[in-house]
């Protein structure tokens, strides 16, 4: 542009920059225009930038996301695998220790261990008594994958404590499955009884 479209002055131009923009100003009629020319080229440069900013910013959040992805990809694997093994070393313990022991018909299908001296075994109408000696018993406890057992098969404890009768401590623990009761009581160091009552 060189003349003046309002006074045809030529080459009467100054430029004014006035909040980032560029004008051009006419020294004789005070006419104003914007300099498309450099005002052209600044968007263009601006817009470039801009458009640079705004196309980098999620490049840069997507590495964080796609970092924290494979992060928690790893930890997933890592507790997956873990509960894997849990499970497998769970099974393979139960059904090993599952050889240890049998279902007793006579105190309604409660699990008793094989490896054991029967002392009596008597029933009376709906109750079972059944009394062994077992080297396995620990003062009052029984060994942890008795227990296990004794879950797996599905008994749940209703009642369990200490008490003493007639001088005698004893630990007692109170089993119920379905309409069947089966109490177990651990006496002298190495003495179990079972008694199991039906219901029906």
């Amino acid at each position: 542009m060189n003349n003046c479209p309002n006074c045809l002055a030529n080459n009467p131009f100054q430029k004014v920059n006035k909040d980032g923009l560029v004008f051009v100003k006419c020294e004789y009629c005070n006419t104003i225009f914007e300099d498309t020319s450099t005002t052209r080229k600044s968007r263009e440069v601006s817009e470039r930038i801009r458009n640079e900013v705004q196309n980098k910013a999620p490049n840069e959040t997507d590495c964080l996301s796609f970092g924290m992805f494979i992060l928690m990809k790893k930890i997933a694997i890592v507790v997956a695998l873990a509960l894997v093994v849990a499970v497998g070393i769970f099974y393979i313990y139960t059904n090993i220790i599952d050889s240890r022991y049998e279902k007793e018909e006579f105190l309604y299908g409660f699990p008793v261990p094989k490896d054991v001296e029967i002392k009596s075994k008597s029933k009376i109408g709906s109750v079972s008594s059944y009394i062994i000696t077992w080297d396995r018993v620990s003062g009052k406890r029984i060994p942890i994958d008795y227990k296990l057992i004794i879950m797996k098969n599905g008994w749940k404890i209703k009642k369990e404590g200490d008490a003493e009768l007639d001088g005698i401590a004893y630990h007692a623990v109170k089993y119920k499955k379905g309409d069947v009761f089966v109490s177990m009581v651990i006496r002298d160091p190495d003495s179990l009884t079972f008694t199991g009552v039906s219901v029906n």
